[in-house]
C-alpha cells in the first residue's frame, strides 16, 4: 500500500509541528499539542485549524498543511479609559460652544433691543402688524401666526 507524507507547519512555514506517513486513502489527524502563536502589538492570536485541512479526511498525495489563525485586538482597561475620557472630554468642548454660541445670540440681541428704544410687547407687536421676526429682518405676513 502506497504511503504519503504529510507535513504539519506553524504559519511561518519553516517549524514543524507534525510529521508523519499515512497510508493512500486514510484520514489524518495532527498529533500534536494545539498550536499557538504569542501575541504582538496588542493582538492576541487564537489556532483555527489548517490551511488546507479538507484534504485530511483521505490523503491522497503529499500533504503540507499550514496553520491558521485568527487575530484580536486586546483592548486594556487603560486603553477603554482613556477612550471614555476622550469621549467625555469631547462631549464638554462641544456642550461648551454650544452655551458661547447661544450665549453670543442672547448678547447679540441684547444689544440690539438697548439700540431700539421700544419695549418688548411693541416689538412683538411690531413683529405681528409689519412682518419682522428680528430687528431688521423682513419675512412674509401670511407666514406669521397670530
Amino acid at each position: 500500500m502506497e504511503q504519503y507524507e504529510v507535513i504539519f507547519l506553524d504559519d511561518d512555514r519553516k517549524t514543524v509541528l507534525d510529521h508523519q506517513f499515512v497510508n493512500s486513502g486514510e484520514p489524518v489527524k495532527y498529533k500534536g499539542k494545539t498550536p499557538s502563536k504569542e501575541p504582538t502589538n496588542q493582538v492576541t492570536y487564537t489556532f483555527n485549524g489548517w490551511i488546507g485541512e479538507e484534504k485530511m479526511v483521505s490523503v491522497q498525495e503529499k500533504l503540507i498543511l499550514v496553520a491558521k489563525y485568527s487575530a484580536e485586538t486586546v483592548t486594556t482597561a487603560k486603553d477603554e479609559n482613556a477612550l471614555l475620557q476622550a469621549s467625555l472630554e469631547n462631549a464638554e468642548k462641544t456642550n461648551l460652544n454650544a452655551t458661547i454660541e447661544a450665549g453670543q445670540k442672547v448678547s447679540e440681541q441684547s444689544k440690539a433691543l438697548e439700540k431700539d428704544s421700544r419695549t418688548a410687547e411693541e416689538i412683538v407687536n411690531d413683529v405681528i402688524e409689519n412682518g419682522k421676526t428680528e430687528i431688521g429682518q423682513e419675512v412674509n405676513k401670511d407666514n406669521i401666526e397670530r
